[in-house]
């Protein structure tokens, strides 16, 4: 312990001193009591490793045996090739995709020693999940489940191509997603009802479709799924706009909901596109972009004289709707498309002076 100040002189004093030392009587001086022991500051937490286990060509067989007998799809060559290389390149990468092999790896009891009740009712969990999962964005989902969607057994309806119940569910949600993106607030939900509604409409409508409609719908899935999650909001309020008015003008006979919003979202736009001061025809993608965001005291006051919005059953019109018109050709589904091209192509004319108060509106 380091000595106090007083000890300290004391200890110089007599080793100074060559005189005869006396009694002394020693000072007693106060210790101040030792600092408490600080704590260490904690040491800042480092998440855990997270090891993924090696994909092993003994994994690839099994997933591919296991799923195949759970699908009761007999994988060919090429397919088993398709699903081991996929899995070998986004193992350490893709979570999602891990995860679906290892849950499909640990049904394996049930898959080869159950009962053929109790392995259909595997599959019927498994593809259900999967479906929504697709629903919910993910393309990893959407291969897994094209190989059971692919079996002659599974169609809904036989064809080149044939129609799957992908498709249906995807087109189901394309029209909640349609008319939500109309009414400027969620008012449809993808429910099973509308789901089986759709899938029923579809059906009987198949045979008598167009090949060009039909090859569309075919693509529907992944191409609505890569839609909806990135090219949405990638391609701009000007392009959006155009859309809602376009899904608009396709759904309005059927939907009598939508039909006051429509217009309004019609007579908005036409009135953009008529405005001597700012030439649409001249601007650039931005400045329509800006102009779109200006407050438009007419499509306003036109929304204060709406009721309250109440949910839409958009189940209750399926049966009257031209889907292959407003889900199979919509110009959405492929964006490479032409008609979706013309919409967000920028002008090269001069910019003109737009206004930028911007204010939010009901989109």
């Amino acid at each position: 312990m380091k000595p106090s100040i007083t000890n300290t002189g004391i200890l110089s004093i007599l080793s100074a001193t060559s005189l005869t030392m006396t009694m002394i009587t020693p000072v007693m001086t106060t210790t101040p009591p030792p600092a408490p022991p600080t704590t260490a500051p904690a040491a800042p937490k480092v998440p855990p490793l997270v090891l993924v286990s090696t994909l092993t060509p003994q994994t690839l067989k099994s997933f591919t045996n296991l799923y195949g007998q759970l699908l009761t799809v007999k994988f060919t060559p090429a397919q088993q090739q398709n699903i081991q290389g996929r899995l070998s390149k986004e193992w350490m990468t893709n979570l999602v995709l891990r995860q679906n092999v290892t849950q499909t790896l640990a049904m394996e009891k049930t898959i080869l020693s159950g009962t053929p009740t109790e392995v259909a009712q595997l599959q019927t969990k498994t593809v259900s999940k999967l479906r929504q999962q697709v629903l919910d964005g993910d393309v990893d989902a959407l291969w897994l489940v094209s190989f059971y969607d692919a079996v002659p057994k599974n169609w809904l309806v036989a064809g080149e191509p044939p129609l799957t119940r992908m498709t249906t569910d995807i087109g189901a949600d394309a029209l909640c997603f349609m008319v939500n993106e109309i009414m400027g607030k969620p008012v449809a939900t993808n429910s099973a009802q509308l789901k089986n509604s759709v899938a029923a409409k579809l059906k009987l409508d198949y045979k008598d479709l167009p090949p060009s409609t039909k090859q569309q719908l075919a693509k529907l899935p992944a191409n609505w799924t890569k839609f909806k999650n990135t090219e949405w909001f990638a391609l701009g309020d000007e392009f959006r706009e155009e859309m809602r008015v376009q899904w608009g003008k396709n759904l309005e006979a059927y939907i009598p909901e939508i039909r006051d919003m429509t217009n309004l979202r019609r007579e908005r736009l036409a009135r953009l596109k008529a405005d001597p001061t700012n030439p649409w025809g001249q601007m650039n993608s931005l400045q329509r972009q800006v102009t779109l965001l200006q407050p438009d005291v007419t499509f306003q006051n036109g929304l204060r004289m709406f009721a309250r919005l109440t949910p839409i059953q958009l189940n209750n019109y399926v049966s009257m709707i031209d889907m292959g018109k407003s889900i199979g050709t919509s110009p959405t589904r492929n964006i490479a498309n032409s008609n979706v091209k013309s919409i967000v192509k920028p002008t090269t004319a001069k910019p003109t002076t737009v206004k930028t108060n911007i204010k939010p509106i009901v989109r």
